[in-house]
């Protein structure tokens, strides 16, 4: 295959986290040990000289790493664009200012447009501290992206959710369907593809109402669903990206864990290794099984989500089953 290099990095700096939300996918990484800050170095240096563009970390909890901020500033250093993924409980004002300074873009999870609704997910008291967070940013200038991730918790009120995340000060929002794993397989409050296709609608309808593009992460079959001027959606199997773990490993999808290389020396050989590993190619080269290979939306969409593919059907090129057109094809696995 031909050697395309990598324009970003999105990397689960720590699995560790100070809440236990009761949708998360990332508990498979709470106890993976992370990388000393001399090699996070190294790698920043390495993917700088790959011509990486943007490098995003996310957990688990970014700002419990000790060296966060240094992190963020080396990337800035190195010509890239540096970003954040945090659930805004840790965010004070001192926080929220060093953030600002280093020009740091900050992603941040709203999942419910009240306190009942977002505690019921994310734990006693989070309603607050995630106030705080939020209004200490935008005192500080930063005004967040803000992701809806869509449970069974959650669904009916996407609609409100969005209203009050712009209302709050939100540069941007986008939406994501929780996955059926982690916590969420635990918990049962991944969300099933009849009340995602209703999120979705909500979504679409308040957008439209409010001329504001929303997002919609991990859909790639939006299309079959509606096709509304307002929301946006991308496709995994075509990007250009790499997943790190705590620990250096590359991955196939953050959601998975599955390793494809490992950074041992320089990022590069990992970024070669993974480019050449079977299971990367089967993914970026799919070959699409029934219903997708007689689908119109098949160039785009590729056959969906094959994490999700692969968490619920067992093969990473099965049909996505959040689909409405394929969700008959195959019976889960659970």
């Amino acid at each position: 295959m031909s050697f395309e290099l990598p324009s970003s990095i999105i990397w689960i700096i720590t699995g560790r986290c100070n809440l236990n939300c009761k949708h998360c996918y990332t508990t498979v990484y709470r106890t993976e040990k992370e990388l000393p800050k001399e090699k996070v170095f190294k790698i920043l240096e390495d993917a700088a000289e790959l011509g990486v563009k943007h490098v995003h970390y996310t957990g688990g909890e970014p700002l419990l790493v000790k060296h966060i901020f240094d992190f963020l500033s080396y990337a800035k250093d190195l010509g890239m664009e540096a970003s954040l993924f945090t659930n805004l409980t840790l965010l004070g004002s001192k926080i929220a200012e060093k953030l600002y300074k280093l020009e740091a873009r900050v992603y941040a999870s709203i999942d419910g447009p009240n306190r009942e609704i977002y505690d019921k997910i994310r734990g006693q008291g989070t309603w607050d501290r995630m106030l705080k967070g939020i209004h200490a940013l935008i005192k500080a200038g930063i005004l967040p992206h803000i992701n809806i991730a869509i449970t069974e918790l959650n669904w009916k009120q996407v609609r409100e959710t969005i209203t009050f995340s712009l209302a709050l000060g939100a540069y941007s929002v986008s939406i994501i369907p929780s996955m059926p794993t982690g916590a969420a397989l635990k918990n049962k409050v991944y969300v099933s593809p009849s009340h995602y296709r209703e999120a979705i609608l909500q979504a679409a309808e308040i957008a439209e109402e409010l001329r504001t593009p929303i997002s919609v992460w991990c859909t790639p079959f939006l299309e079959a669903i509606t096709n509304s001027p307002y929301l946006f959606y991308g496709n995994c199997r075509k990007w250009d990206v790499i997943d790190i773990t705590p620990s250096g490993r590359i991955v196939l999808c953050d959601i998975l864990n599955i390793e494809v290389a490992k950074i041992d020396s320089e990022l590069k050989n990992a970024y070669l290794e993974m480019s050449n590993n079977p299971l990367y190619n089967r993914v970026v080269y799919p070959q699409l099984k029934p219903p997708c290979t007689s689908c119109s939306l098949s160039s785009k969409c590729t056959g969906g989500c094959y994490a999700r593919a692969y968490i619920v059907n067992g093969e990473l090129n099965s049909p996505d089953p959040l689909c409405p057109k394929t969700a008959s094809f195959y019976k889960p696995r659970f």
